[in-house]
């Protein structure tokens, strides 16, 4: 009998209060090794439905987890393949494919597959994935967009998702992630808020202590300096320093100051140019946070 060792912090045996705990995938069951208490029996399943044959794990039946970024939400069923050069199932390959999708999801589809190769290409976390996948059906569910079009709401999406799940990323930074012009995803952006009822509501405001790690890490600055730049952007912060300025530009003056205080400068050229913002914006937020806080920097 093949037996699964299960790890997890909270599953302790109540007999004998050992976490060797062990995992029977024939019985549904979770057993101790120590005592040989059944902790657990009939526990569901609700991942994979997978089959053995000769103790080998052979493929999902099912088509796998519910997902927004597939345009059926992962439940569509088994797909049929070419096999070979047989002309009846390439037939039945290509009947199965129109018929997966009516004509009112095909631009869904369509917009669906460029948001994923955004995603293989920026790496987002899961989550902002699946939010980005919701935004993206919201905002071409029922229209009528050419391809070019639908790149630039798929990129937006991603930038939008990553607001609402509070990972802002600067509007610079991220078009030039993506390889999309700044004007083209500032276009599609209101182009979502035109056609997704509220969701304004889901954004959060941008706060410049969530651009230092971003910054520091492209700079090739040390976690003192980090730490500091975190402190004196908090600062700014709750001291209304960024009411109607960029949170970049306040973040990226932060960075600025505390490199200079902990003898890792870094000119504030070379800052604009690595992370795409003017000079004059550093400055101007360098001014502000020295002057309200009477710090004193020796260049």
């Amino acid at each position: 009998m093949n037996y699964l060792k299960f790890e997890h912090k909270d599953l302790v045996c109540p007999v004998c209060g050992s976490k060797d705990i062990v995992f029977d995938p024939d019985t549904s069951e979770y057993v101790c090794t120590r005592c040989g208490t059944v902790i657990d029996d009939h526990v569901i399943d609700h991942g994979y439905e997978f089959r053995f044959y000769d103790n080998k794990k052979i493929l999902p039946r099912t088509s796998g987890n519910y997902t927004n970024r597939i345009h059926d939400q992962g439940i569509g069923g088994t797909k049929i393949g070419y096999y070979g050069r047989n002309e009846k199932y390439r037939r039945m390959s290509r009947n199965q494919r129109k018929l997966r999708v009516n004509k009112k999801e095909k631009i869904v589809e369509k917009a669906l597959k460029h948001l994923n190769d955004y995603i293989r290409l920026l790496k987002p976390p899961s989550y902002v994935n699946e939010t980005a996948a919701w935004i993206l059906r919201e905002a071409v569910r029922g229209k009528n967009y050419k391809e070019k079009t639908l790149r630039d709401l798929a990129a937006a999406s991603i930038y939008l998702a990553y607001k609402i799940n509070g990972i802002p990323r600067s509007i610079k930074i991220f078009s030039k992630d993506a390889n999309i012009p700044s004007g083209r995803l500032w276009h599609a952006v209101r182009k979502i808020h035109e056609n997704v009822s509220n969701i304004n509501r889901r954004i959060r405001n941008d706060d410049p202590v969530f651009f230092v790690p971003y910054l520091t890490q492209k700079l090739n600055l040390s976690q003192k300096v980090r730490y500091l730049a975190n402190y004196i952007a908090s600062l700014a912060r709750d001291h209304g320093l960024t009411n109607g300025k960029s949170a970049l530009g306040v973040a990226t003056a932060a960075v600025y100051i505390a490199s200079i205080l902990l003898d890792e400068k870094r000119t504030q050229l070379e800052i604009a140019k690595t992370i795409d913002v003017t000079d004059v914006t550093i400055r101007n937020r360098y001014d502000d946070i020295v002057r309200n806080f009477d710090i004193e920097v020796r260049l």
